[in-house]
């Protein structure tokens, strides 16, 4: 008795989950993208009729959008150091710091021969502290 139970209960559980996939089957057919304009066509590229703008509309749009966001980020940051290595052997000049416009890289911790990065990275903060002071 006890086998014939075990039996109705695996194929129950086979027709479950056979229901529930072509349940998930057939939700994904009606998910169809399909269009007019084939793939490649110029129609496909070209903006709709009612929206004409420049090349050069287009970029000046652009670069005040990016100016202010510059400007904006950096002017309530003011100046930031963020490490940057050089890869030249010299790890006194790894941070950059910056403002927005200008750049600057210091030269930190020049009279000690061996740091630590936890000794770079303080004096990188002390660095950013004074400018923007």
């Amino acid at each position: 008795m006890s086998k014939s139970t075990g039996g109705q209960m695996l194929t129950q559980l086979q027709i479950r989950v056979l229901l529930g996939l072509s349940v998930f089957v057939f939700s994904l057919t009606g998910c169809s993208s399909t269009s007019d304009i084939e793939y490649g066509s110029d129609a496909a590229n070209d903006p709709p009729d009612s929206y004409e703008q420049s090349d050069e509309q287009a970029q000046d749009e652009a670069d005040a959008y990016l100016d202010q966001q510059r400007s904006e980020d950096f002017a309530a940051a003011g100046w930031r150091c963020t490490w940057d290595p050089t890869m030249n052997d010299n790890w006194h000049d790894d941070y950059v710091c910056s403002n927005g416009t200008s750049y600057d890289r210091p030269n930190l911790l020049p009279g000690d021969s061996f740091v630590e990065r936890w000794e770079i990275d303080a004096a990188a903060a002390d660095y950013e502290v004074s400018l923007n002071r």
